[in-house]
């Protein structure tokens, strides 16, 4: 956990995220504020606000044009995502958690980037936001799988992991359930940017608490790890529960059989016999009485 170039990568990932901030804050100063339509569901970060987010994605933008011009899909970039991830479980689970918070981040910005090219390019489809959001759920499972993996002799710190991933996997559910019901979705805490917030910055301070304070014991190591899990697990749990509930309630209300009208009483039919003709009377019953 603490190997030099686990150190290496996490200082290098706190690098270029200070950076990123850094030239936003200056542009943002120049030229004022940018929204950006993809975050405006968002939740902001707790303490941070929307800041990081915002800064990311105006880094990305000139990223995805560079990509469209060379004619990468953005299917492809969502592959790319998915094996950037197993490279992050991979690292995880060896206990490199510099590296693994490296892979992840590059599967996060990946994630992020598909979007921004299928939009760019106009090859915005069905098939890709199905391959997005399927790709979305492995990445998470993988990244904290990994983590899982490593803590695995360690049966609290196992259960936590194993509680984080129910947490992320419900709160994707009960969006899932609400948008069904047709009910609006509340900006509800740890959505999946929150999620891989807290898993990204949990691993990534794993080696520089132990490269800081040599021979530590393994929790006291994990500690931010332990953290970000404790946090998913948790908020994300009640965040899902809460919304569930609400959208059940809304969904019994409108089970409920409303007073029906009461039914229209039709006048009966009147049949008058025509003298000296029996048929023409069964001709008529039958026309309004058919």
């Amino acid at each position: 956990m603490g190997s030099d170039i686990d150190t290496a990568a996490s200082v290098a990932l706190c690098g270029a995220l200070a950076a990123i901030l850094a030239v936003f804050a200056i542009v943002s100063l120049i030229s004022g504020p940018r929204s950006f339509e993809r975050l405006e569901r968002e939740a902001p970060l707790p303490l941070i606000g929307k800041a990081p987010m915002e800064a990311v994605y105006a880094a990305i933008g000139p990223v995805a044009r560079v990509f469209v011009a060379l004619g990468v899909s953005a299917n492809a970039i969502t592959v790319a995502s998915l094996l950037f991830a197993a490279a992050a479980a991979v690292s995880l689970g060896l206990g490199h958690f510099g590296l693994g918070a490296a892979f992840g981040a590059i599967a996060a910005l990946a994630d992020a980037l598909d979007g921004l090219v299928a939009r760019e390019s106009g090859t915005a489809s069905r098939f890709g936001q199905v391959l997005d959001t399927t790709v979305d759920r492995y990445v998470e499972a993988l990244f904290i799988g990994g983590i899982a993996v490593f803590v695995r002799d360690d049966l609290l710190l196992l259960l936590l992991a194993l509680g984080a991933l129910v947490g992320s996997f419900m709160v994707s559910y009960a969006s899932s359930v609400l948008r069904e019901l047709a009910v609006a979705d509340v900006r509800a805490p740890m959505r999946r940017i929150e999620r891989l917030t807290c898993l990204l910055g949990g691993t990534l301070l794993v080696p520089l608490v132990a490269s800081a304070k040599p021979n530590l014991s393994f929790r006291v190591e994990l500690a931010p790890v332990v953290i970000a899990l404790a946090l998913i697990a948790v908020v994300g749990n009640v965040s899902a529960l809460r919304r569930l509930m609400r959208g059940a309630r809304i969904a019994c209300k409108d089970a409920n059989p409303k007073t029906a009208p009461a039914p229209v009483q039709q006048a009966p039919v009147r049949t008058t016999a025509i003298k000296g003709s029996t048929a023409a009377s069964t001709s008529e019953q039958r026309l309004r009485h058919p």
